[in-house]
């Protein structure tokens, strides 16, 4: 039974610093926790979850393409009726992977405000489409024994992945990581599904901006005899990673499907900001080539993404995004321009 959040013991956090490198191109330009479902940037789905559960303020690290993220999000915001200034922003301008930048977000919270040092951490990925339980989260971590510091959710694996996360038999326990990970102990292979609540008190032992990897957190854990829970994540609740340009479509025609708009495969996916670069690339392309048009018929199962004020006399104008680029190579995404 759920009941309601208290918020205040707690600091939410979307990662949202990657790189997005099986997206190219179109990373290139747009990073991937902003590549839009639809009409809503995929980070911004977990931060309204929070902003639906009654956190008043959401934390984002950021560092590649930092500026457009910050766009796109605070103008998403804004549309939804939130105050944009509820998302608070943490450069990096070095890359400190996920260990570090939320070590960062940590302690510099914690000198702001030392009541914050008690606080744990719910920690989510920008990248990932998910229906995240955060209230089954929260209820079995206020239930924890003192030996148990963090939480994790997995799902069914049902196929082979070297970075597998291990599970006790009786899905009460995270016992290890990766394929090399031996143990005595019956165990199943599951599918980390980047949902977590961290103890403050692994945070309070970590180094400022210390570049590292989560996954060192949970080794620690595990190595010095504390617990790490495992909940099992909600069969029926939706989870996608956009890794891939495949993954990404199925992405999208599944939140699609529900409002049953999916005409010929063919979905446009909207953005609030156009990067400056994508722009320029683009007009250069238009002023070379006024008369272009795309046979429609090349839309079908492919990623279109809609882009705003260009101010060209025609409206909806699709343009694949290795013509931009000057590839010939094949190309997953068209770009959807309108006045």
């Amino acid at each position: 039974m759920t009941h309601k959040i208290d918020t205040n013991k707690y600091i939410p956090i979307v990662l949202c610093a990657g790189f997005g490198k099986r997206l190219k191109p179109l990373t290139r330009y747009l990073p991937k926790v902003v590549c839009p479902i639809l009409d809503t940037p995929i980070s911004f789905m977990s931060i309204e979850l929070f902003f639906n559960a009654g956190f008043e303020k959401v934390h984002c690290n950021t560092h590649y393409l930092s500026e457009e993220v910050k766009n796109e999000l605070q103008m998403t915001a804004q549309s939804r009726g939130y105050d944009p200034t509820r998302i608070v922003f943490w450069h990096e301008d070095e890359l400190l992977d996920t260990g570090g930048g939320i070590a960062r977000i940590f302690h510099e919270l914690a000198k702001k405000d030392s009541k914050n040092i008690e606080k744990d951490l719910i920690i989510v990925s920008g990248d990932i489409a998910a229906q995240f339980p955060i209230n089954n989260m929260i209820d079995k971590w206020e239930k924890r024994q003192s030996d148990e510091l963090a939480l994790m959710c997995t799902k069914e694996l049902n196929y082979f992945r070297k970075d597998a996360t291990w599970v006790s038999k009786d899905l009460k326990y995270i016992l290890g990581f990766g394929e090399k990970f031996q143990s005595d102990e019956e165990k199943i292979a599951r599918l980390f599904t980047n949902h977590q609540i961290l103890s403050h008190n692994i945070l309070q032992n970590t180094p400022v901006e210390k570049k590292s990897s989560i996954d060192l957190y949970y080794r620690s854990v595990l190595a010095n005899k504390f617990k790490v829970i495992h909940l099992d994540y909600p069969i029926d609740n939706y989870w996608f990673d956009i890794g891939t340009p495949k993954q990404y479509l199925e992405c999208i025609q599944y939140f699609d499907s529900i409002d049953k708009k999916l005409t010929n495969n063919i979905v446009i996916n909207n953005t609030h900001y156009t990067p400056k670069l994508i722009k320029e690339k683009i007009n250069k392309f238009l002023l070379e080539n006024p008369n272009f048009e795309l046979d429609k018929e090349s839309l079908s199962q492919k990623i279109i993404i809609c882009l705003n004020n260009f101010g060209h006399k025609k409206n909806n104008i699709f343009i694949p995004l290795n013509f931009i680029e000057e590839n010939e190579g094949d190309n997953n995404f068209i770009l959807c321009i309108k006045s």
